[in-house]
């Protein structure tokens, strides 16, 4: 992977602050901390219910599906991932107030046991409760374009969110 297309930590906190949305933001930091999953499904399976707090530490439990095959893992995710998710899924209005835009619109959640939720747009097609892909691609066409262009992608952001994390651990073991 070229070099260039790693971000720094500070990129993604100046990012964040531009970002109007708890759920938006919950999004980014997942993918920053390694969330993923085939078609974004760890993403989109996230509950409230998947966060466990052991011994001063947080874990969720994240549920992969491909061709139909479940299959789980447990990782330990930060604190900051950790209020992003109970503010995302408290979360019960989205508003959109796109960068093409000069227009605000506010919508609506449906309900739903999933933390990301896909909004009610009143279409009276049933949904599985579950944020659709588009939304998550849409995020990360956003912060593709502000990154000036980069070329960007889940996989690389994830890739920059791990070259993060084992700079922590390798620091944090050295002050010990």
């Amino acid at each position: 992977m070229n070099k260039s297309y790693k971000y720094h930590l500070d990129d993604f906190n100046n990012f964040v602050l531009t970002v109007e949305n708890d759920s938006d933001i919950a999004i980014y930091r997942a993918l920053l901390e390694g969330i993923r999953g085939d078609d974004y499904s760890e993403i989109k399976n996230l509950k409230s219910s998947s966060i466990e707090l052991e011994n001063d530490k947080i874990f969720v439990t994240l549920c992969n599906e491909e061709d139909g095959i479940k299959s789980y893992r447990k990782i330990e995710i930060s604190e900051q991932l950790y209020e992003d998710l109970i503010c995302a899924d408290h979360q019960t209005f989205y508003l959109d107030c796109s960068w093409h835009s000069d227009n605000m619109d506010l919508y609506e959640y449906e309900e739903s046991p999933y933390i990301f939720k896909p909004l009610e747009l009143g279409s009276g097609t049933g949904s599985d409760g579950k944020v659709e892909n588009s939304t998550i691609r849409r995020c990360e066409h956003i912060l593709s374009h502000y990154l000036e262009g980069k070329k960007q992608s889940a996989i690389t952001f994830v890739d920059s969110g791990t070259v993060l994390n084992v700079r922590f651990k390798l620091n944090w073991k050295m002050e010990r």
